[in-house]
């Protein structure tokens, strides 16, 4: 049974319906659709639904039993499995009947259950609670909404999918705090809820905490993302096709550059983003004497070309000083033969290098005088210091730290006032030019993360770790006071100080399917 499932639900972000019937093109016209209009238009044309001869839908129609297994069995795509199924033994459902074929396929994955073990009821009119249920089964939703609803008990038999639901803010209920449990659902309400599970952007705002998803088409292979500094925008790299977008958090308006090679990191500094291309691919054996890469350098506001820079490394990580200097770690070679190096963007001169462990990250203060390079890659995990004067790099002093290699995770991000660093385990070191108080370890974060944003106004920072959770910390604090939930798993957050709002790219995907859809959630805080 739960094979069924599993297999059932993979289908649900594809859409590869067949099931259409000779009236789901003409989608956008019912001409007796007011509520749910988008919903229903886009349940429509993805052949989940379909209106009558006479060009309506009927929307305020109750929606019969089996008319709601066969929504979402068409939306989950079962007709590809339907011969693995047998009959459900109900006497009021035979192999002619409507809606057999999901009935049957539907019963014997514990999606829906008969009235009784021999009648399903097919005409009878689905409540909303037994809508919950079905819905919450069919997609696996899980979640508990603490505010509950005044009419359902926690001992119902529908309560833990109801939960579910209003956690995923498919259902906000009504505004007397009731959901209505034992009402009949119809036909425009009973697609609103669908829309909203298939695809999040129709999901309603809870109201306590405002939280949506913007009607923002993402590209779903990002490398790499920036914020622009007091501005609601941010630029991101796509690895397929290869490109440079510049996306507008509030408005959504994009503007798109086109790459030759493909691109690893992006910066931004006054005013303009520097771009590493990879010319040829990584590997140990790339040593530094054969590798080369390219760093692009765009004007800010309208993504128009400044420069090309040819530099003689693999670029892996980035950082970039006033007075023009650009600084490049390795993606390439092996041992602690790779290099750290700098370079005048707009010459191209060559000013220095320093050895180091390949695949350093690195990160400069706000001061611009010293640079942190953090090993991810070598058995002995390290942290090191260097000066950064005229644009060259030396050697800072420092006193002797062990740093666990399985620690030094993948991610660093330095607070904006250059005080202290956080690395990806959650672990937090002091920064400071006193060799006795450099990289002294501060203790450690609650939660691991892959991405953080800060709020100087509201003295906190934000940060996720590959799930749906945000936490969030006040500055220095070791413990979160709070979380908020996204819908999707957290790939990168930005945070826009004038508004307050809270933004996370993610990737959602139903239990089992093939393909992940990317999402602009946002949060106003």
């Amino acid at each position: 049974m739960n094979k069924i499932v599993h297999t059932l639900i993979a289908f649900a972000i594809s859409f590869t319906v067949v099931m259409v019937s000779a009236g789901s093109a003409e989608a956008a016209g019912f001409k007796d659709v007011s509520s749910f209009k988008k919903e229903i238009e886009y349940l429509t044309e993805a052949g989940v639904i379909s209106g009558y001869p006479d060009g309506t839908f009927r929307p305020s129609a109750n929606l019969t039993r089996a008319q709601a297994v066969v929504m979402i069995m068409r939306a989950i795509g079962m007709s590809e499995w339907a011969g693995l199924t047998k009959d459900p033994g109900f006497h009021d459902v035979s192999p002619k009947s409507f809606g057999y074929l999901e009935i049957a396929v539907a019963t014997e994955a514990g999606i829906i259950n008969g009235k009784t073990s021999t009648r399903f009821d097919p005409s009878g009119a689905i409540t909303r609670a037994e809508m919950a249920k079905v819905i919450a089964s069919a997609f696996k939703l899980k979640g508990e909404y603490a505010p509950g609803f005044r009419d359902v008990s926690a001992k119902s038999w529908a309560a833990p999918s109801i939960s579910a639901l209003a956690s995923n803010n498919i259902t906000v209920g009504y505004n007397d705090g009731t959901f209505k449990p034992t009402q009949s659902i119809d036909r425009a309400q009973f697609s609103a809820f669908l829309a909203r599970i298939m695809k999040p952007v129709f999901r309603p705002s809870t109201g306590a905490s405002s939280h949506a998803v913007m009607d923002v088409a993402m590209e779903s292979s990002i490398v790499d993302a920036v914020q622009a500094p007091g501005e609601p925008v941010v630029y991101y790299l796509v690895g397929n096709p290869k490109s440079l977008v510049l996306l507008n958090l509030v408005t959504g308006d994009k503007k798109v550059v086109g790459l030759k090679h493909p691109a690893a990191t992006i910066v931004e500094k006054n005013g303009n983003l520097f771009v590493t291309q990879l010319t040829q691919e990584r590997s140990p054996y790339n040593f530094m004497k054969t590798q080369k890469g390219i760093v692009n350098v765009y004007k800010a506001e309208d993504l128009s070309l400044l420069k090309e820079v040819n530099v003689s490394i693999d670029p892996y990580d980035i950082a970039v000083a006033d007075g023009d200097t650009l600084i490049i770690s390795s993606g390439s070679d092996q041992g602690s033969d790779a290099e750290i190096q700098t370079y005048n963007w707009r010459t191209g001169e060559k000013l220095s290098f320093v050895n180091v462990p390949t695949q350093q990250l690195i990160e400069l203060t706000p001061a611009q005088d010293r640079l942190y390079a953090v090993t991810t890659s070598h058995y002995t995990g390290t942290i090191r210091p260097f000066t950064l004067i005229d644009g060259k790099l030396e050697s800072a002093p420092v006193d002797k730290r062990f740093f666990d290699t399985m620690k030094l995770r993948g991610y660093t991000q330095m607070t904006p006032d250059g005080q202290v660093m956080y690395n990806g385990d959650g672990t937090v070191y002091a920064l400071s030019t006193d060799p006795s108080e450099d990289l002294a370890p501060l203790g450690k974060l609650a939660n691991p993360f892959t991405t953080m944003a800060f709020s100087a106004v509201g003295n906190e920072f934000y940060l996720a770790d590959d799930t749906e959770k945000i936490s969030v910390y006040a500055n220095r604090a070791l413990d979160a006071h709070a979380s908020v939930q996204a819908y999707g798993k957290v790939d990168r957050l930005f945070f826009l100080e004038d508004t307050r709002e809270l933004y996370a790219i993610t990737k959602f995907k139903y239990e089992g399917a093939k393909q992940e859809t990317v999402l602009l959630e946002s949060f106003q805080q």
